[in-house]
């Protein structure tokens, strides 16, 4: 079985009856972070929106709801998340996020999102059959 990519993932989640919407697979050309496809970053991303996430957000943001970054193996997934959630503790005005982890699969929710509406994306990430 091939390793599933981003927008897999995200297709997997609204399968699951998660209410993504506005779903986009980035490329090197449209990822905010510029990590797509280089050394230490992730191999696909996919970006989402989630009622409460900002609508009128940059585009392919997690500000709209949550993005999925899927990287080489879960460590790689792992010190992405442990990076963001350092940064967001010791930079408290950027805000918060749920990181939601599934081997190399990295589903980030922003924290502007209700606690009841992020909440159901945890059991959803943990079922993901990643490969």
């Amino acid at each position: 079985m091939a390793k599933m990519d981003a927008k897999a993932a995200v297709d997997a989640l609204a399968a699951a009856g998660l209410p993504v919407s506005n779903v986009a697979a980035q490329d090197e050309n449209t990822d905010p972070n510029n990590l797509l496809g280089r050394p230490g970053g992730y191999v696909s991303r996919a970006s989402f929106d989630v009622p409460g996430g900002d609508k009128d957000g940059k585009l392919y943001d997690i500000d709209r709801g949550g993005v999925v970054e899927v990287f080489a193996d879960a460590s790689a997934a792992q010190a992405r998340s442990k990076y963001i959630q350092d940064v967001l503790k010791s930079m408290q005005m950027l805000g918060t996020e749920y990181d939601y982890l599934n081997g190399g699969v990295l589903v980030r929710i922003t924290g502007k999102v209700k606690p009841s509406v992020a909440k159901p994306f945890e059991a959803a990430v943990a079922g993901l059959k990643v490969a």
